[in-house]
């Protein structure tokens, strides 16, 4: 029982990941066709969203 419920939350954790991601992605897209200090904010949101997954991946690999 223990080791189906890792599995799942393992699981869990990376469609989580993958949503944020997708979501970091459309924010950088969204922000690039609107022209001004708004969209400006929206890329570099979306940036530090996708930087950030990057770091907890690499985290586990030091």
């Amino acid at each position: 029982m223990a080791i189906y419920m890792e599995n799942t939350m393992k699981m869990l954790a990376v469609i989580l990941k993958c949503i944020c991601l997708v979501v970091c992605v459309g924010l950088v897209i969204i922000g690039q066709k609107s022209v001004g200090y708004q969209g400006l904010y929206t890329m570099i949101a979306g940036l530090c969203g996708i930087l950030l997954l990057l770091y907890l991946y690499n985290r586990k690999y030091r």
